[in-house]
């Protein structure tokens, strides 16, 4: 066993709670002098201690917490060397306040809480056998104004809203047999059956569909990402009543049509299909849900996308089972096949804002792809699908995007701060958290090895904040290409690399000019 097995293996650090400053506020609480008659005099002035030529006052500690987006600390916009002449992603000030805090998920405010310390998870890439991953997943329904900028009261189509027939869909939505149609093929529905669930997350379920007509090997199989409603949309009393319901309904539903338009739009082969869709309205209508509600009244919609499907399962869960220590080569691989699929992303004027290990998809087992080694489907096949569409935007270049979302471990310091950020350097950042963990079988910002209690009770935050990592395992290994990778991504916003640098890097371009598919 080396010696990061044995650190794995030993349980976590629980989290202690913080001790305040010394002279804080509630050591410097002002005192009330009472005269002899019991009477309260008037409050006495602070005293400073002087000692010699030197004097100090009590130190008071003052830390924000932030309820709402126009509250966030914003200490340098742009600093001399940020890139001039950009244009912000305006803020529809009507949704700001909206609350913030939802009890089926932990939002980006939720985690930086400094009252709030225990909030955080420690994180290990490589878990303790007893020790079930946990993962912080951010929120979709993002506030931040969205291509669908109709209201919800209006009726206006750009589109006419498909519905197949005046029966055409299942009058009663069965949970085992799913009805669907492929993308631009409404006239054919297919049936899936119901295998097992694959995946689980905050806003949808994953299962695992086969198709009851055999005669298409394409469709055989399919991965069913089911919609799941936040709890503020599930009292059916308060549709098209309540002010709230409203506007979470709209969020919903602009997060959902983003998603969808997106996915309709991507055709590469590291990158998760979009095959079909339940109902066509999803993708034919600008308000699917809200058109859908008023269909049939007090029921909210099911929405199933029909996608590609990877039987290996995403890539942290694989490294899990496999307790780390992939080889470099594999390594190299996957992250080339990773850079990609983002390089084709942003030369579409897309950003994923939530790339991480989870929202990697394998489609053969690390076993399989080291068979392939020799074989020339090594260089034909591709062996990843990036997933998870849901915080996806399509921008311009010069634009900046002012939403907070992502997941705690893999933001960037400029969302951390709140502060307009560039969504394909946030992307770049993330790339290079990632393919940290492959290397160190752990995440840069969590607590380092041996670390002391109080080390394990400082948040993430502060150390993604102070770009606080270091290597561990190839801190003496001066020739892997990968690691300048990481330098320069996890890194100052105008020092980090664009994904074009990444691709440029010999770690990457080396691999990515022997695969056919490229």
């Amino acid at each position: 066993m080396d010696e990061y097995s044995s650190i794995y293996s030993q349980p976590k650090t629980p989290q202690l709670k913080q001790d305040g400053f010394p002279g804080s506020t509630e050591d410097q609480q002002e005192k009330i002098l009472t005269n002899k008659n019991g009477e309260e005099n008037q409050k006495a002035p602070p005293v400073e201690v002087i000692t010699g030529e030197s004097h100090s006052t009590p130190l008071t500690v003052s830390i924000p917490t932030f309820e709402n987006v126009q509250t966030l600390p914003t200490p340098m916009t742009y600093t001399p060397l940020s890139p001039g002449n950009l244009s912000m992603s305006p803020i529809d000030q009507s949704l700001l306040n909206v609350p913030k805090r939802r009890s089926h998920a932990r939002l980006l405010d939720d985690m930086l809480s400094i009252a709030q310390p225990k909030q955080r998870v420690v994180s290990e890439l490589v878990a303790p056998a007893d020790l079930s991953p946990q993962r912080i997943v951010s929120l979709p329904t993002v506030t931040e104004e969205s291509s669908i900028n109709d209201s919800f009261d209006s009726d206006n189509h750009t589109r006419e809203s498909y519905l197949p027939g005046s029966n055409g869909l299942v009058e009663k939505y069965d949970d085992d047999i799913l009805q669907g149609f492929l993308l631009d093929c409404w006239d054919q529905p297919f049936l899936w059956k119901k295998i097992r669930p694959i995946g689980t997350g905050n806003f949808s379920n994953v299962f695992l569909y086969e198709l009851v007509d055999q005669t298409n090997p394409k469709l055989k199989q399919v991965a069913i990402k089911r919609l799941k409603y936040p709890e503020e949309l599930s009292n059916v009393e308060q549709i098209n009543t309540s002010l709230r319901y409203k506007e979470t309904l709209s969020r919903l539903e602009n997060s959902l049509t983003r998603e969808l338009q997106v996915l309709k739009s991507l055709s590469h082969p590291c990158i998760v299909k979009l095959l079909g869709i339940n109902n066509p309205i999803f993708v034919t209508s600008k308000k699917p849900l809200r058109d859908l509600i008023k269909k049939t009244p007090r029921v909210l919609p099911p929405c199933d996308m029909i996608m590609s499907y990877c039987p290996a399962g995403d890539l942290l869960a694989a490294v899990i089972a496999r307790n780390g220590g992939l080889e470099p080569w594999l390594i190299q691989r996957i992250f080339a096949e990773l850079v990609l699929a983002v390089k084709y992303l942003h030369g579409n004027s897309v950003i994923h804002r939530d790339l991480k290990l989870e929202n990697v998809l394998l489609k053969y087992t690390f076993d399989d792809i080291n068979n392939f080694k020799d074989a020339p489907i090594y260089y034909k096949q591709n062996f990843i699908e990036l997933a998870d569409f849901g915080l996806c935007k399509e921008i311009d270049n010069d634009e900046m995007c002012t939403a907070r979302c992502g997941s705690e471990d893999y933001v960037s310091p400029e969302i951390l701060m709140g502060v307009p950020y560039d969504g394909h350097l946030s992307d770049t950042w993330a790339l290079g958290v990632m393919l940290y963990s492959l290397f160190e079988d752990r995440l840069p910002f969590d607590p380092p090895p041996n670390a002391s209690a109080r080390q394990r009770s400082r948040a993430t935050s502060h150390r993604i904040a102070r770009f606080d990592w270091r290597w561990y395992r190839l801190s003496s290994d001066e020739n892997n290409e990968g690691k300048k990778i990481v330098e320069n991504t996890l890194t100052r916003k105008n020092q980090r690399w664009s994904i074009n640098e990444i691709y440029e890097s010999p770690f990457v371009k080396t691999i990515v000019d022997t695969l056919e598919f490229s």
